[in-house]
């Protein structure tokens, strides 16, 4: 039998696969209703709890989250093997490497398995301890902004890696942890999800148990997926304790005798040895120096890639730093050995190394390279925050070129932090970087503009733009740099071509229409405005130009589609005034006083101009026609 291919296996399959099919839709829904505004569920991704910690948010995720970890408690940690994608991923990587006769060999170190907790505990409990703890004394001026319920996004994409980047994430923290690390290797050492699973799992009353009728044979444990040893655990407990027993049950159908079931059963935490029972021993792959080292290392290898170049997220840094630090213990097992050999592959044999074994020790090398690369981009672009402090201020009006209200001394410090944000880029940018940060080249552009170099803060939110993923504030701004240095028609050129691929722009559509607005542009302003907001323009440009009978058309459309809008009816009064329709003048005049309440102050007063405008024409109109 393949390993963890049970009976059961089938049921469990079809389980992970409606989780895949419920994925999918919730996209196609997103993706479909993008065009029209629609709103759908927020990203149901543990995840998402992180806007809930810092900012208070409880969406989909959350709520899901919670569900799941109140579960654990119960029954265990049910959810990595029954419910998460990624287990679906191994599982079938699991399967595709057993068909070619290769079983990832378990590595175990007493160290880096606490690497998933700490990653949730910064994840999820770190900006709570902040806010809570640490910003009283260090910024004042942020308080807990209370709770409230965001369900829905019309962005279901925001939060989300990019293509590319989800295709390394599934290769590396599927396919590769796998092969290199054991079965449920990214869910040992680098899911922060499971760091919380597994402590909470010592609480569930819900576990593997074992009857008299158990000979020992070691079956259970040898198609266990999630590299727990069954047989010594209900040997010495008579039930598994591990925390990293995902209830795959593969274990019960494995056993000949049926000796195995799901039962209920005393937490974990209470577990005692049976009489006359060892505590099962671990033999751990590492020593005690080597853990140090290898934890060290892998904190280095998780800093240096979390965040690099504006795209790898936190999992995958830490789903490819586990595999950095096995490279390097296995590197270090190959120099120190006489033998070394992984899988089918002998890399040294008496003491020579094989051509494997070479082109192991090259890859190892090339990726360290590669780290200690990312590694020195994040130094320079951390030197380069420390010393822009204070020209990070976002670009919300238009600026006027070769102009700056920079002081010599600022100038100076300005001009210093372009110069490590340069040797943080990409190497044909004059850095040291295989890539370019999107956020530091964001930064940049700002402090370029702050400079008065509008026309270098253009080149490089263009770039930002074509490197990322749409933005909306970026977006903005580069829409204030545009009217800073072009003409209005290019303006609304490139307005045009970025509201047509990004309908859901509301922000950068309305700021475009006040501009068109103030410019005296009534015509682009009905062209960009979307719903009766576009019949409002379109009748003030009709009107502007002397159009009235479809000035009143577009008015009275907007008014079905608005009946509040007491100005609008005193606009439609006046302009039937002038065509002669008294009657009808009077009516909508009328109908501007019945929902005056609906206006603010402001507009009560421009209301009232209105009005008084109005009495006074048609009492001249009404003099005209007496005899």
């Amino acid at each position: 039998m393949l390993i963890g291919w049970g009976r059961r296996w089938g049921l469990r399959l079809a389980v992970l696969v409606a989780v895949q099919i419920a994925m999918i839709v919730h996209v196609l829904i997103w993706w479909i209703g993008v065009p029209w505004g629609w709103e759908t569920l927020s990203p149901v991704e543990p995840s998402e709890s992180i806007e809930t910690v810092s900012d208070g948010i409880i969406n989909a995720g959350a709520i899901f989250f919670a569900v799941a970890l109140l579960s654990t408690v119960l029954l265990g940690r049910w959810f990595c093997g029954w419910g998460c994608h990624i287990v679906l991923l191994q599982d079938w990587c699991l399967r595709m490497l057993s068909k070619a006769g290769i079983r990832p060999r378990v590595f175990r170190s007493r160290l880096l398995r606490w690497a998933p907790l700490l990653l949730a505990a910064y994840m999820f409990l770190w900006p709570v301890f902040y806010r809570l703890v640490v910003a009283p004394y260090t910024r004042p001026d942020l308080t807990w902004p209370g709770f409230r319920l965001e369900l829905l996004t019309r962005d279901l994409w925001a939060t989300m890696p990019g293509f590319w980047v989800s295709v390394v994430f599934l290769f590396i923290c599927g396919f590769v942890t796998v092969y290199v690390l054991g079965a449920k290797g990214f869910c040992t050492y680098a899911c922060p999800y499971g760091g919380f699973f597994a402590p909470l799992d010592r609480l569930s009353v819900r576990r593997v148990v074992v009857s008299d009728m158990c000979e020992g044979c070691g079956r259970c444990t040898a198609v266990c997926t999630s590299n727990v040893r069954v047989h010594e655990q209900v040997a010495a407990y008579g039930r598994v304790i591990d925390v990293g027993c995902m209830k795959t049950t593969d274990c019960i159908d494995a056993c000949p005798l049926g000796a195995l079931s799901m039962q209920w059963s005393r937490p974990a935490i209470t577990a005692r040895l049976r009489d006359d029972a060892t505590r099962p021993q671990t033999k751990w792959d590492v020593s005690w120096a080597g853990e140090i080292t290898l934890a060290l290392l892998m904190l280095f290898f998780f800093l240096a890639w979390r965040g690099a170049y504006g795209l790898v997220p936190a999992l995958l840094s830490l789903g490819a730093s586990s595999v950095l630090v096995w490279m390097l213990w296995k590197c270090w097992r190959m120099i120190r050995d006489t033998n070394a050999s992984f899988h089918k592959w002998s890399l040294k044999r008496g003491g020579r190394f094989a051509g494997a074994g070479v082109v192991f020790l090259l890859a190892t090398v090339f990726v360290f390279a590669a780290t200690a690369q990312a590694g020195a981009s994040h130094l320079f672009g951390w030197k380069a925050d420390r010393t822009a402090k204070g020209f990070r201020q976002q670009i919300t009006s238009p600026l006027r070129a070769g102009t700056t209200t920079l002081s010599p001394e600022e100038q100076a410090r300005a001009r210093e932090a372009l110069d490590w944000y340069r040797l943080a880029g990409s190497l044909n940018g004059g850095g040291i970087g295989m890539a370019s940060d999107p956020n530091d080249l964001h930064t940049s552009a700002r402090i370029h503009a702050q400079l008065g170099e509008l026309e270098r803060t253009r080149v490089l939110l263009d770039q930002i733009e074509h490197m990322s993923k749409p933005n909306e504030s970026l977006a903005l701004e580069r829409f204030m740099i545009g009217v800073s240095l072009d003409s209005p028609d290019e303006v609304l050129q490139w307005v045009d071509d970025r509201l047509v691929k990004e309908v859901r722009w509301s922000n950068l559509r309305a700021t475009a229409v006040q501009w068109s607005l103030a410019m005296g542009n009534l015509a682009a302003a009905s062209r960009l405005s979307l719903g009766p907001e576009a019949q409002k323009y379109a009748a003030l440009s009709s009107l502007q130009q002397g159009n009235l009978d479809a000035a009143i058309g577009q008015l009275r459309r907007y008014t079905i589609s608005v009946p509040q809008d007491a100005l609008a009816w005193a606009t439609l009064g006046q302009v039937l005034l002038v065509t002669g329709d008294i009657a009808g003048a009077d009516e909508a005049i009328a109908q501007a006083r019945a929902t005056r309440s609906s206006l603010d102050a402001a507009a009560m007063q421009d209301l009232d101009v209105e009005l008084e405008t109005y009495a006074a024409k048609r009492k001249n109109v009404m003099s005209q026609e007496s005899p």
